[in-house]
Protein backbone atom coordinates (compact mmCIF):
# COMPACT_ATOMS: atom_id res chain seq x y z
CA UNK A 1 0.00 0.00 0.00
CA UNK A 2 2.80 2.50 0.69
CA UNK A 3 4.25 1.32 -2.43
CA UNK A 4 1.14 2.37 -4.31
CA UNK A 5 1.08 6.21 -2.04
CA UNK A 6 4.67 6.82 -2.98
CA UNK A 7 3.84 6.44 -7.04
CA UNK A 8 0.84 8.12 -6.63
CA UNK A 9 3.25 11.06 -4.84
CA UNK A 10 5.51 10.96 -7.57
CA UNK A 11 3.09 11.30 -10.40
CA UNK A 12 0.98 13.91 -8.27
CA UNK A 13 3.90 16.13 -6.28
CA UNK A 14 4.96 18.32 -9.31
CA UNK A 15 1.36 19.28 -10.49
CA UNK A 16 0.54 20.47 -7.02
CA UNK A 17 3.90 21.93 -5.94
CA UNK A 18 2.97 23.75 -9.31
CA UNK A 19 -1.03 24.93 -8.65
CA UNK A 20 -0.28 25.68 -4.63
CA UNK A 21 2.93 28.51 -5.92
CA UNK A 22 0.55 29.93 -8.24
CA UNK A 23 -2.06 30.24 -5.90
CA UNK A 24 0.96 31.91 -3.18
CA UNK A 25 2.00 33.82 -6.22
CA UNK A 26 -1.90 34.86 -6.72
CA UNK A 27 -1.03 34.69 -10.50
CA UNK A 28 -4.48 33.48 -12.22
CA UNK A 29 -3.42 33.90 -15.55
CA UNK A 30 -0.89 32.31 -17.67
CA UNK A 31 -1.58 28.46 -18.89
CA UNK A 32 -0.55 25.59 -17.44
CA UNK A 33 2.95 23.93 -19.12
CA UNK A 34 1.43 20.33 -19.25
CA UNK A 35 3.78 18.78 -20.94
CA UNK A 36 7.00 20.06 -18.69
CA UNK A 37 5.10 18.80 -15.66
CA UNK A 38 4.32 15.56 -17.11
CA UNK A 39 7.63 15.09 -18.24
CA UNK A 40 8.76 15.60 -14.59
CA UNK A 41 6.50 13.59 -13.32
CA UNK A 42 7.55 10.74 -15.97
CA UNK A 43 10.99 11.19 -14.74
CA UNK A 44 9.85 11.11 -10.85
CA UNK A 45 8.12 7.87 -11.56
CA UNK A 46 10.92 6.71 -13.39
CA UNK A 47 13.20 7.06 -10.38
CA UNK A 48 10.83 5.57 -7.72
CA UNK A 49 10.30 2.21 -9.68
CA UNK A 50 14.25 2.09 -10.28
CA UNK A 51 14.51 2.71 -6.98
CA UNK A 52 11.55 -0.40 -5.50
CA UNK A 53 13.36 -2.53 -7.88
CA UNK A 54 16.56 -2.21 -6.50
CA UNK A 55 15.53 -2.16 -2.50
CA UNK A 56 13.64 -5.38 -2.92
CA UNK A 57 13.99 -7.57 -0.15
CA UNK A 58 12.81 -10.58 -1.89
CA UNK A 59 15.96 -13.82 -2.11
CA UNK A 60 16.82 -14.71 -5.49
CA UNK A 61 15.96 -17.57 -7.15
CA UNK A 62 12.57 -17.81 -4.64
CA UNK A 63 9.07 -18.21 -5.61
CA UNK A 64 6.20 -16.34 -4.31
CA UNK A 65 3.29 -18.16 -3.42
CA UNK A 66 -0.03 -15.49 -3.26
CA UNK A 67 -2.36 -15.87 -0.34
CA UNK A 68 -5.36 -18.49 -0.82
CA UNK A 69 -8.77 -19.22 0.39
CA UNK A 70 -9.03 -22.90 1.54
CA UNK A 71 -11.90 -24.26 3.26
CA UNK A 72 -12.89 -20.65 4.47
CA UNK A 73 -9.98 -19.84 5.93
CA UNK A 74 -6.97 -17.91 4.41
CA UNK A 75 -3.49 -19.47 4.20
CA UNK A 76 -0.87 -16.70 4.12
CA UNK A 77 1.48 -16.17 1.36
CA UNK A 78 4.73 -17.92 1.19
CA UNK A 79 8.11 -17.61 -0.50
CA UNK A 80 9.44 -21.26 -1.61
Amino acid sequence: MLNKIIILIAILAPFAIFYVSKKLVKKSEGKWPIIKLSLISLFFLICVLLYFRFTNDAPAGKQYIPPKLENGKVISPKVQ
